[in-house]
């Protein structure tokens, strides 16, 4: 039985999970790939429903928010799927983020409860003092360190959620209702909770089984992190859907890759940023040839076509497909034509111009796009009106992204618009690098941009002033801003300029810092 069409689009996501394990019970679902250790849909539909009595028993209500943040493993998937069970609403921590950044994270639910692990205490730790609502942190791992640490909330066990009951639970809430609050950069500024409905999800899943004809047959290799709009709605929940098998790793990892494919029998993979690049540019290896993968999808990048699939005995997708945290799936990736891909008909895009008037077919513009069907987009940015208004204005979601359409209706994705940096298929917010080093006190004046990292991507580049009469090098500078924040957003190059080109605006003339590092590079 596979759960997609009419049926799918009407059922929120909790009861998905116990119609998946109906029909699919014994078959396995979820691997862990450091482990092996993999549960079947009975299974994980059963310790699902263990957490989500034991999460009942918190006095945890319909709407109201708990944040998760844990590595990819199957105590996160399973605590979001609880989470969906009775009607609450996850709050999806990327678990890289430090300082300012975790916090207002954190803060902008007003979250009273987290799930976490010893994994992350310190970052925890570093911001507890900020954290105006917490109250309740559930450790999955010991957690006797953590009550000594966080004297001040109180610190349960993992025990403490785990009922004794299995049963099913009624999950009889609509699917227009928010599932889980998804971090995306947004267009522009820091990040943004994207309000994602559970038919959201179940519809960008369906696009990806209407891409790819899956099946039951099929097993996903997802390395991609949890709190991720890939992992959990292109990977792992289209699996689900049609009673196929889903294998997590903590992270991509080159030397595991092949090794992991062949172990698990994985069909089809997701390839984020540069790790298509990165596989082709790797040296051959026996297991590249003898595995059971049948394509490779995601972000088109400069390697040959056919020498790809001929070297690894596979189809590539020419097509990268389009979607974001906040529109969801909107084109499908294509195997015979480069480009973003089709235009799903339940949506309906435009190019505009600057004023959002439409430009000539084949013209570039910015990519706007709106449903024909009610709550498959997220509804807004959490608490954020001004920015909400902003990127939604004139009945159309604002992208932020450079785009064209042919005289076919496909779609191609050109560049970015807004400050935005793809770093190893993270999209870094620039504002809030700048943020961080702006802390320093020997910083005057800060300025980020992305610059070619020759694999495709981007990688940081930080431009600072400093103070009068203060000194700084790069070495200290680099050490700073590894101290405060996330790895994938730490800097890869840094400057210390005597003066900061400016607009007329006043602002730090970023395309003239650009060209600087073109001309010197």
């Amino acid at each position: 039985m596979k759960l997609t069409g009419k049926e799918a689009q009407t059922i929120n996501l909790g009861l998905l999970l116990q119609k998946s394990a109906e029909s699919f019970g014994p078959e396995p679902f979820v691997t862990q790939a450091e482990t092996g250790e993999c549960l079947t849909y009975s299974e994980f539909n059963k310790l699902t429903n263990t957490i989500a009595h034991g999460i009942s028993d918190l006095e945890i209500y319909d709407n109201e928010y708990v944040a998760i943040m844990l590595p990819n493993c199957i105590q996160f998937l399973a605590s979001s799927y609880a989470l969906k069970k009775i009607g609450a609403i996850e709050v999806a921590i990327n678990n890289t983020f430090k300082g300012t950044s975790l916090a207002r994270m954190i803060n902008l639910t007003k979250c009273k409860k987290m799930i976490t692990s010893s994994d992350y205490l310190q970052q925890l730790s570093d911001v507890m003092h900020n954290l105006d609502y917490l109250e309740q942190i559930i450790m999955t791992d010991d957690h006797t360190y953590a009550s000594k640490m966080f004297n001040n909330k109180e610190v349960l066990p993992w025990s403490y959620i785990i009922s004794d009951s299995d049963a099913n639970l009624p999950c009889n809430f609509s699917d227009d209702e928010t599932a889980v609050i998804l971090f995306t950069s947004g267009t522009t500024g820091v990040s943004k909770g994207c309000d994602i409905p559970h038919r959201s999800s179940v519809r960008a899943a369906e696009s990806m089984i209407e891409a790819f004809d899956l099946t039951g047959d099929d097993c996903v290799y997802s390395p991609y992190p949890l709190f991720h709009v890939g992992a959990t709605q292109y990977d792992i929940l289209p699996a689900m859907m049609v009673g196929g098998q889903a294998v997590i790793r903590q992270g991509f990892s080159l030397s595991n890759f092949w090794k992991d494919v062949c172990k698990y029998e994985a069909t089809w993979f997701m390839s984020l940023g540069s790790v298509q690049q990165l596989i082709w540019s790797a040296p051959i290896c026996t297991e590249e040839t003898q595995h059971n993968l049948r394509f490779i999808w995601g972000t088109p990048l400069s390697v040959n076509h056919d020498e790809f699939e001929a070297r690894f005995k596979l189809k590539l997708a020419r097509g990268g497909g389009y979607g974001s945290t906040e529109a969801g799936g909107v084109a499908l990736p294509l195997f015979d034509k480069s480009g973003a891909g089709k235009v799903l008909d339940r949506y309906e895009v435009a190019i505009v111009d600057d004023t959002d008037n439409p430009v000539q077919v084949g013209n570039p513009g910015e990519l706007v796009i709106r449903s024909r069907e009610p709550y498959i987009m997220a509804s807004k940015y959490l608490g954020m009106p001004k920015e909400t208004a902003d990127a939604w204005r004139n009945s159309w979601f604002h992208t932020g992204d450079l785009a064209k359409l042919d005289d076919e209706g496909d779609l191609f994705w050109l560049s970015r618009m807004s400050e935005r940096i793809r770093v190893k298929g993270e999209m870094v917010s620039a504002y809030e690098i700048e943020e961080g080093v702006f802390t320093h006190p020997s910083i005057e004046d800060c300025a980020v941009i992305g610059v070619p990292d020759g694999f495709g991507e981007e990688c940081v580049k930080v431009f600072v002033t400093l103070k009068e009469n203060t000194t700084l090098d790069i070495n200290e500078l680099r050490s700073f801003c590894q101290t405060i924040m996330s790895k994938f957003m730490n800097p890869t190059e840094l400057e210390i300029l005597d003066e900061m080109p400016r607009t007329q605006t006043g602002k730090p003339a970023k395309a003239e810092l650009l060209d600087k590092h073109s001309t010197t590079s």
